[in-house]
């Protein structure tokens, strides 16, 4: 664990791209497709309980429509993995703009009982190889921490907002309409493509 830096070396095996399920935050969504016209319809699916773990019950971003309970997710192919990884390049093709879950990942923020800042390690519970042969600064990964979390207690706003409403015949895409209207119009399908 690193209060200043955290020994690692990112070997490009391709594991955060494949066998991780992103969540991305509303404002991941409105920032790639501000900035790639890519539409959210096509990039993002909605999960159930069965088919993510490591997602709390009781987590504050799961959508409530009737009886059962959806998470926001970047679309992933089994094969592939994520929606946005190039088939034959292995690279990201938003990489300037992808999710803040993204670029913390492999870390993990450390705290004090108190809450407080202690430091970043490596999340021991992934498959990533975790290689320590480079070494990273703490200082942009908790300035990318920070704003996660501003971004997070927005999102839950949000769910809190749809999770009231009550409508019948309501899908778990609807969240979409309580933060796309802006860029909706400006999607064109020439853009819709990746």
């Amino acid at each position: 664990m690193g209060r200043y830096h955290v020994n690692f070396s990112c070997h490009h095996c391709g594991h955060c791209c494949t066998e991780v399920v992103c969540l991305p935050t509303p404002w991941d969504v409105l920032r790639i497709a501000v900035n790639t016209g890519a539409d959210p319809a096509r990039f993002l699916e909605f999960l159930c309980p069965d088919e993510i773990t490591g997602v709390t019950k009781n987590d504050p971003t799961w959508l409530l429509v009737g009886d059962e309970r959806f998470i926001m997710a970047l679309q992933r192919d089994e094969q592939v993995g994520c929606f946005f990884l190039d088939k034959q390049t292995k690279f990201c093709t938003i990489y300037e703009h992808r999710p803040l879950l993204c670029r913390l990942y492999p870390f993990k923020l450390r705290e004090t009982r108190d809450d407080e800042f202690a430091g970043f390690s490596l999340h021991t519970d992934v498959g990533c190889p975790r290689h320590r042969d480079g070494r990273y600064d703490t200082g942009p990964l908790y300035d990318l921490y920070l704003q996660d979390k501003t971004h997070q207690e927005d999102y839950n706003t949000l769910v809190r907002a749809f999770n009231k409403n009550k409508k019948a015949n309501r899908t778990p895409e609807a969240f979409l309409d309580l933060f796309l209207e802006v860029v909706r119009p400006s999607c064109s399908p020439d853009k819709k493509k990746r």
